[in-house]
């Protein structure tokens, strides 16, 4: 019988969360915290100690409450020397991040009614080993099993092109978040969906737009009074918080006034939406700058582009309209909610990547044939041979003559290793290329650096470059214990990397056929021990 579980579609924001699930239906639908709204804003403030609450009431604090709340933790996923301390306990970003993530189960299961155990959680598509890492052990601290990881553009796309299988299309996604930006370029070939190319910035999002404008408020205080209202913590949070609502109201009206209260001083500076484009002209350039980028690496042209995606709130803002409409010539596409459509994307992602037998599945199979909308999806016997389907079922459940709908992610940062050249100079090898198709085998042949080595130490590494300096090593593998031989010595090192983002390596000796295989979950920086501690902290905290 199907595994009929829920599984979670979680877009975890850096100012705002959302999840997802597919019904029995075949529909997905977005959760509601419990607060009734469909997104969770990702703000933390603790009352006490292992006691906090989580969105909106966090929001409130603030101003008033400054250094006990944290906000934007996204922005430092992977940074293993960052911790943050709230009544005498010290908090990893994992470990922050997992509050918000229990927040949202705990949500999710009071809506449901039942347990929801696993989870498809969402990254930006240019986040490194560290940074999905990071993510997937927030998942399993806040109690979930992460299925798997999907890029965030992947997942809008997924929410916008499953209604258009069954035609050719390239889509353009741009993914302006509060803290990370993505532009993704996907094909649609009959029941396929393919990321062809994708870059970005994990440190570029609506909170520098936010912040020119808070500089530009604190500055023109300052020139004015004297006074510098980013000094100090509360009056600077006050101040944000404001900016923050008139650049939501520069979407709309064509001005915005900025009340500033500070040290017995009062001023009201307002900013048309002519001041505002101007003065983050050059972060919508970055913008620009990536589009293109992306459109060179995918080889295409913006003609070549049949539709554009917005994904994130930020994305509201009308120069990012124009800029997009001037680059295409094209509206960016309907009926898609910016807010919403990367959690519903990894809804759907989950289903067909791990519920194989979901109604869901076979629905958009149909779909894509032209069967006629009135069969029952839950009848197979109601798809008959006459509409060139078979009316059984193959095993594993599936439909008998169906297309399968098939969704490739790709590697966004080259996998490597360290090796050493003629002369005894380390240089990079890389195994796995960017945008290599996921999942996918890479292997390649070295040998024996010195005379009379016994062990081998083979170094992973990420990102481009020719040497060290301009590479992460994100970990290592030992072949020990080997027969001294001379230099020249052939060694076989296979990389296997899956659509989970795990990477398996294979060293192997290839005369003695010894071979040390290490399954490198990239889980970032802490250890078993500190995971299990902070599960258990986790489980046990009061959070509302």
């Amino acid at each position: 019988m199907a595994d009929d579980g829920i599984i979670l579609g979680i877009d975890l924001g850096t100012t705002f969360s959302a999840m997802a699930f597919v019904d029995r239906h075949g529909k997905c639908n977005i959760l509601p915290n419990a607060e009734g709204h469909p997104t969770t804003a990702s703000v933390i403030h603790f009352y006490d100690k292992d006691a906090c609450v989580v969105g909106e009431e966090a929001v409130k604090m603030v101003v008033v409450d400054a250094l006990n709340v944290t906000r934007f933790i996204k922005r430092y996923m992977g940074e293993p020397d960052f911790a943050m301390e709230f009544f005498g306990k010290s908090y990893t970003p994992q470990e922050l991040s997992a509050i918000i993530l229990r927040k949202l189960k705990d949500d999710a299961e009071e809506a449901l009614g039942r347990a929801v155990n696993d989870a498809v959680i969402t990254v930006p598509a240019y986040f490194n080993a560290a940074q999905r890492s990071a993510t997937a052990d927030a998942g399993a601290l806040a109690g979930f099993n992460v299925l798997s990881i999907i890029n965030e553009p992947t997942a809008a796309a997924i929410s916008y092109g499953l209604e258009r299988l069954g035609t050719d299309r390239n889509i353009l996604v741009f993914d302006l978040g509060g803290g990370t930006f993505d532009v993704t370029v996907m094909e649609i070939r009959g029941t396929s969906l393919r990321t062809v190319a994708s870059d970005g910035n994990a440190e570029l999002g609506g909170k520098d737009w936010d912040d020119r404008l808070l500089n530009h408020v604190s500055d023109t205080f300052q020139r004015q009074f004297g006074l510098d209202p980013r000094d100090d913590p509360q009056p600077y949070q006050e101040l944000y918080e404001r900016c923050l609502h008139a650049k939501i109201s520069l979407s709309t009206k064509p001005r915005a006034v900025i009340p500033v209260n500070y040290r017995g001083h009062r001023a009201v500076v307002p900013v048309t939406r002519e001041e505002f484009e101007t003065m983050t002209a050059d972060l919508l350039m970055q913008c620009e700058d990536t589009c293109n980028i992306v459109l060179e690496k995918a080889r295409m042209k913006w003609s070549d582009i049949d539709d554009f995606i917005l994904a994130g709130g930020s994305t509201r803002m009308p120069m990012v309209h124009e800029m997009l409409r001037r680059l295409s010539g094209k509206e960016p596409a309907t009926g898609v909610n910016p807010d919403e459509c990367v959690a519903v994307g990894a809804g759907l992602a989950a289903v067909f990547r791990h519920r194989p037998d979901h109604p869901t599945l076979h629905a958009y199979r149909l779909a894509s044939t032209g069967l006629p909308a009135e069969i029952d999806l839950n009848d197979p016997a109601s798809i008959t041979p006459g509409g060139g389907m078979g009316s059984g079922r193959e095993a594993g459940g599936q439909m008998v003559g169906l297309p399968g709908v098939r969704i490739t992610d790709v590697a966004t940062h080259p996998l490597g290793i360290v090796v050493l050249d003629a002369s005894l100079k380390e240089r990079i090898i890389n195994l796995i290329p960017e945008f290599t198709p996921l999942p996918c085998d890479k292997r390649g042949r070295f040998a024996y650096a010195y005379d009379n080595m016994t062990a081998v130490r083979v170094e992973v590494t990420e990102g481009h470059g020719e040497n060290r300096d301009e590479v992460t090593v994100i970990g290592e593998v030992v072949l020990d214990q080997l027969p001294p031989r001379p230099r020249g010595t052939p060694i076989e090192v296979v990389y296997r990397y899956t659509v989970n983002q795990i990477l398996e390596i294979d060293v192997t000796d290839v005369e003695t056929r010894q071979t040390r295989r290490a399954r490198m979950n990239l889980r970032g920086s802490i250890d078993d021990a500190q995971k299990a501690l902070a599960r258990e902290r986790i489980r046990r905290a009061s959070i509302t």
